[in-house]
């Protein structure tokens, strides 16, 4: 991934070997894991939706954050997201303006993780005492207290990475010892490249492990350098058996960057980023949050920050926001209901094939299902060709009212055909995810 700076931050340092050579080279290869024939896993629809978050800059005055306030608002009604994540910039007058937007959204039911800077190299300090102003600021949207975002600890020895351990445990001390933060969870430093095997053990300093698994141009599912297993193998001698939370993930689409965090092309990110937060939630990563709403630069197709956001910089959807906010319309709660989900069985078993069942709050049951595998030409920068249909069958115990396949489009929008309701039903499936719906 491209290392975000902070606007206050002062020269970069030196990144080190790149995240992907150390965790190649400390990892074991891992096989693909396509569903199995057989009865399909079982999950809430509800913690799915909690499952996703974006990130947000609402403290940079100069970004679109602050200038399109109100867009981006509106923008996180649409999408249907109510976990944000943003970094917390303690500058001028207190509370810092950033805070009336927080506190804004956290009364829309909208709940934050912030970042705390640990003063290393990305950003000013933050220290971990003034946790209650920050949690009183945020009007109750304060959800996760994040350590150091990306903190350089592998370039200065022993003396850098007790630093960024210290601030942790005290971050983590602030928390557990106030009783008005105590509804606080505490997430780790989000260390990338070599910084991973730099630090120092924080099992004991953290309620949530920290990744930024981005897959560069690497499709979700991939068994190869940008694995997201190999990202939570990883960090577990650093944060032990603590659920992770992804606090960064996603694609760009500069084409025409230079950069070693290659791109992909609106289309393909729009067809990937469902599956990748889908892919996510099925692994176990506790929360994943997409970088980022609206891209915080606008300075062409070299650079890979004007091409993150699900928002152009002026505000308008990509269709990769498009495709996200159809997800999460489709995984939403909806009216109470009382159905026993049926166990769906999967008759078809092919390389890539990914499948799971998911109840919503209405009683419907969604079966998510697609070919995990790339469609980006990695050398041509362009996609690949299309995917002729792969047929499989689902055999459910009795016929359902309904079914109704969703199949998403490259342009994020979804088109939805009725299926004829039995107890075998079979269809088609690509590398587009594919939604059934059950009644």
């Amino acid at each position: 991934m491209t290392r975000r700076r902070h606007p206050d931050a002062g020269p970069a340092t030196p990144a080190g070997p790149t995240r992907r050579a150390v965790l190649a080279a400390g990892a074991l290869a891992l096989a693909p894991r396509p569903a199995a024939a057989g009865p399909l896993p079982l999950h809430k629809a509800e913690d799915f939706t909690h499952a996703v978050g974006v990130n947000t800059h609402f403290g940079h005055p100069a970004s679109p954050y602050v200038g399109l306030f109100e867009r981006c608002a509106a923008a996180l009604d649409e999408l249907g997201i109510r976990h944000l994540r943003d970094d917390i910039v303690l500058q001028g007058p207190e509370p810092p303006p950033q805070f009336q937007r927080i506190a804004r959204l956290a009364r829309d039911g909208y709940r934050f993780s912030l970042i705390f800077y640990d003063g290393l190299d990305i950003a000013p300090l933050v220290p971990p005492r003034r946790l209650t102003d920050i949690a009183t600021w945020s009007a109750g949207g304060l959800e996760i207290a994040e350590g150091g975002n990306e903190p350089n600890i592998a370039a200065g020895g022993p003396t850098r990475a007790r630093a960024s351990a210290e601030h942790q445990r005290a971050l983590y001390r602030a928390a557990r010892g106030d009783p008005r933060a105590q509804a606080v969870k505490v997430a780790g430093p989000s260390y990338i490249f070599g910084n991973v095997a730099a630090a120092e053990n924080l099992a004991n300093a953290v309620d949530f492990g920290n990744i930024h698994p981005y897959p560069g141009m690497e499709h979700p599912e991939t068994d190869g350098n940008g694995d997201l297993r190999r990202f939570v193998a990883a960090v577990r001698p650093v944060f032990g058996g603590a659920p992770i939370l992804a606090t960064e993930n996603g694609y760009h689409t500069a084409l025409a960057t230079e950069s070693f965090h290659l791109p992909v092309s609106e289309a393909v990110r729009a067809r990937y980023m469902p599956r990748l937060l889908l892919w996510s939630f099925l692994q176990g990563v506790r929360r994943t949050y997409l970088y980022e709403l609206i891209s915080s630069q606008d300075r062409g197709d070299a650079d890979p920050e004007s091409r993150f956001g699900l928002l152009r910089h002026d505000g308008s959807p990509m269709p990769a926001f498009r495709a996200v906010a159809n997800l999460m319309r489709l995984f939403r709660p909806g009216a109470a209901g009382t159905a026993v989900p049926p166990d769906v069985a999967l008759e078809t078993e092919r390389p890539d094939l990914q499948a799971a069942r998911f109840l919503r709050g209405d009683g419907a049951l969604l079966v998510p299902i697609w070919l995990g595998v790339g469609a980006w030409d990695q050398g041509r920068r362009r996609a690949l060709p299309e995917l002729a249909p792969r047929p499989v069958g689902l055999r459910l115990p009795a016929p359902p009212n309904a079914a109704r396949l969703h199949r998403f489009a490259d342009d994020g929008s979804v088109g939805v055909e009725a299926l004829a309701p039995d107890r075998r039903l079979a269809f088609g499936i690509t590398d587009r995810l594919s939604v059934l719906e059950l009644r």
